[in-house]
């Protein structure tokens, strides 16, 4: 099988991912707590309340290294997180190729 694959699989799973949102922040085990803090402090709600959805309009881009209006979260964090969500995914993918 061609690397490429497994790749765009990974890519597809890493952005239709909206568990980046992890609810226990103060956990150290939770690399995305300074993002997740972030995003509810600028106002950004889990229900989409005043139109300022919290995965779509924060979390993702945020993640993905794009700037979004009155979240301020340090480069280190972002990296973090999105390491840590790439590990995760490719150990579901791994369990769903064992699952075939």
């Amino acid at each position: 099988m061609s690397m490429k694959r497994p790749l765009i699989l990974l890519a597809a799973m890493l952005i239709m991912q909206p568990a980046f949102a992890d609810d226990d922040m103060n956990s150290p085990e939770k690399p995305c707590a300074p993002i997740v803090k972030a995003c509810l402090d600028a106002g950004y709600a889990r229900d989409g309340a005043d139109g300022k959805q919290f995965w779509n309009d924060c979390m993702k881009p945020t993640v993905l290294g794009k700037s979004v209006a009155d979240v301020k979260v340090n480069a280190s964090d972002v990296k973090a997180c999105r390491i840590a969500k790439i590990k995760q995914l490719k150990a579901e993918l791994n369990a769903l190729k064992s699952a075939k």
